[in-house]
This record gives structure tokens, C-alpha cells and sequence, in this order.
């Protein structure tokens, strides 16, 4: 009996070993989830517009790589499905925020193409009123500089740098309103003069 226990022992023992040593890394799933990092990596709108996407699943390849090592093998199939997965979600978060970008910067232009409108008509009335105190050349320097910077985010947003497109048009709309509210309340304090 203690022989056969012995003997089952060992038996159990080769089994384990050999099991365990023909255990193979699945490169294929490992493969393709670097293929899948390495695309979203070189896709720029991933990279401008979802890094943080793009962080989880440099993350996730971490992991399985870590997991591949520690020859966990299952786990490293799984994390390199889920890897692949995060990487699609990347791109597609990337081309997502794209277009978000596109129409923020279509956005910002067009009410910045308003206020130049405003400001002119608002700056011809001003000129009019009497009394009012107002530096008319600051003022169009001003309102020159902001058109400069409306016209270069123009020429971004035509190139597709609609980062550089969204912080002019911000930065444009920002000076034009400021100089309508400076207009009006000039207006309305020598109008109260009167």
C-alpha cells in the first residue's frame, strides 16, 4: 500500500510537471495586442484627443506582459483580449474627440465672426456718441489683434489643427466680448451724462 502511495505520489508529481512545461505563452492573443497598442499609439487623433484611453491600454499590456512572465498564462490571454478591446476603444475615442474638436472649433469661429460684427457696428455707434470715454485707438488695436488671431485660428481649423484652432477662437472670442462689454458700458455712462 505505502508503495502504491508512493508511486501515485510520483505519478501525480510527472503529471504536474509536464503539464505545467507544456504550457505555452499564447504570442498569438500577445501578438495581436501589441499590434493593437502599437496602432493606437501611432494614430494622432488617439494621441491628441484620448490619451487617457490610450493609457489604459499601454496599461492593460502592461499587465499581460507581466503576467506572460510570471508565465500565467491564462491571464495573460485575457488581459491581451481586454488589451485589444482598449486599444479599439482608443481609436475610436480618438476619432470621437476629432470630431468633437472639429465642431468646438466651427463653434467658436462662427460666434467670433458675430462679435466682429457687433463690435464694428458697436465701435461706428460709439464713435457718435458724445462725451464718451473711450480710447478709439487702443480700442482698434485691440480689436485688430483679435481679428488677427480669429484669422489664424481660421487657417488652423482649415490645416486640422483644431487644438490650435480652439484656443485662438476661445482667445479671440474672449478679446471681442471684452471689448463690447467695454463699449456698451462707455456707451451707457455718457448716456447717463446727458
Amino acid at each position: 500500500m505505502k508503495r502504491k502511495s508512493v508511486y501515485l505520489a510520483g505519478l501525480t508529481l510527472l503529471s504536474l510537471i509536464v503539464l505545467f512545461s507544456c504550457a505555452k505563452p499564447p504570442t498569438a492573443e500577445m501578438d495581436a495586442a501589441n499590434a493593437a497598442v502599437a496602432k493606437a499609439q501611432a494614430d494622432t487623433n488617439v494621441t491628441q484627443y484620448a490619451p487617457d484611453s490610450l493609457k489604459r491600454a499601454a496599461d492593460s499590456l502592461a499587465k499581460m506582459k507581466a503576467e506572460a512572465d510570471a508565465k500565467r498564462y491564462d491571464n495573460a490571454k485575457t488581459l491581451a483580449q481586454e488589451t485589444i478591446k482598449l486599444a479599439d476603444q482608443a481609436i475610436a475615442d480618438g476619432n470621437a474627440g476629432l470630431e468633437r474638436a472639429k465642431d468646438e472649433a466651427a463653434g467658436l469661429i462662427a460666434s467670433s465672426k458675430s462679435l466682429v460684427l457687433e463690435v464694428t457696428n458697436a465701435l461706428a455707434s460709439a464713435k457718435k456718441v458724445a462725451r464718451i470715454k473711450l480710447n478709439f485707438t487702443d480700442l482698434t488695436s485691440q480689436f485688430n489683434s483679435a481679428k488677427a488671431t480669429l484669422a489664424d485660428a481660421e487657417k488652423d481649423q482649415g490645416s486640422g489643427n483644431y487644438k490650435s484652432a480652439i484656443e485662438k477662437g476661445k482667445k479671440a472670442r474672449t478679446a471681442l466680448s471684452d471689448m463690447l462689454a467695454a463699449i456698451s458700458s462707455a456707451v451707457q455712462a455718457a448716456s447717463k451724462k446727458k
